[in-house]
């Protein structure tokens, strides 16, 4: 196996900081002497309510370098329930002792609360909600991970009985005042998290976010003011069908009502987006996420039919 020296193997990380838009506040020469910033990495612990797991799917999915790298450089991960290798006792001990501690940590929260049926999410034989309301209380500052956290998403959807709350909701239902954080996507985008870690590791503050508690920096403008078909928007060519050229919005693109930086970093390394793969924005870092009608079937009347 060919070996890398650690210049090398830090270009490699500082790669993924460039990716992340986190290089305006953290140069190469402050990463080689991240050393020096041992003793100020930051606490974390992550919990994970209602969701499905995407978000730290994603998140531990960072294609260009192996998030682990960034992590071990700048945090100090207490728990992760898919990271850590405590389990049983040994987790909800561990959780005990941060609450009980003087320890400083971000509280990042995957997911929502179920709070109409708490025993639908279960930690150590306590209701979710148990564990998030007293640790959030400790927090220095608290992370909505994915649109489920941020919004309600999936788990809010129409028919669901649990009686979720998103985290922003459960803080202000519990007066909890902590700077808060909110990274909605279905799911949410590894580079956003990495960004607002780096931002408070380097500045000890979060980054400059709007009402919504979202960064700024990614969910300032809407994926409608950046898409590749604005132009035809402006002169009012449309798609008639998914597989047309053309702007998409008469076939229900959520690009307008969306923000989020898709156009510029899209998922899995920028792979692809909704658009650019040719089917219309789901809209899946919005409120209004997901909409009883937003995906489309293979028997659609506005799919082309296509013979091979």
């Amino acid at each position: 196996m060919e070996k890398i020296t650690r210049r090398e193997a830090l270009k490699k990380v500082y790669g993924a900081i460039i990716a992340t838009g986190a290089a305006s506040f953290l140069s190469f020469d402050d990463l080689l002497a991240a050393d020096k910033y041992v003793d100020k990495r930051l606490n974390l612990v992550w919990l994970h309510g209602s969701s499905c797991s995407g978000c730290s799917c994603s998140f531990l999915d960072i294609e260009y370098v192996p998030v682990l790298d960034i992590l071990s450089r700048f945090a100090n991960v207490i728990f992760h329930p898919d990271l850590s290798l405590a389990t049983g006792d040994q987790v909800t001990g561990i959780l005990d002792q941060v609450v009980d501690s003087d320890l400083d940590y971000l509280l990042v929260v995957e997911g929502s609360t179920p709070v109409g049926m708490p025993h639908a999410c279960l930690m150590g034989h306590k209701p979710f909600v148990e564990w998030v309301v007293p640790m959030a209380k400790r927090a220095t500052a608290c992370v909505a991970a994915g649109t489920c956290s941020v919004f309600g998403g999936v788990t809010r959807m129409n028919g669901m009985q649990t009686g979720v709350q998103t985290l922003p909701e459960l803080l202000a239902a519990q007066n909890i005042a902590k700077p808060l954080v909110s990274l909605p996507g279905c799911p949410m985008k590894p580079e956003h998290l990495v960004y607002t870690l780096l931002h408070y590791a380097m500045k000890g503050t979060l980054p400059e976010l709007d009402l919504q508690h979202r960064p700024i920096h990614f969910f300032g403008r809407t994926i409608h003011e950046r898409c590749n078909y604005y132009a035809d928007f402006q002169e009012k060519h449309y798609a008639r069908y998914i597989g047309d050229s053309g702007c998409l919005i008469n076939l229900g693109c959520q690009g307008v009502v969306t923000r989020n930086d898709c156009m510029i970093n899209g998922h899995n390394n920028n792979t692809s987006t909704c658009i650019k793969a040719g089917h219309p924005c789901v809209g899946c870092a919005s409120e209004h996420f997901p909409r009883q009608i937003m995906l489309h079937r293979h028997d659609d009347p506005r799919v082309i039919k296509r013979k091979f």
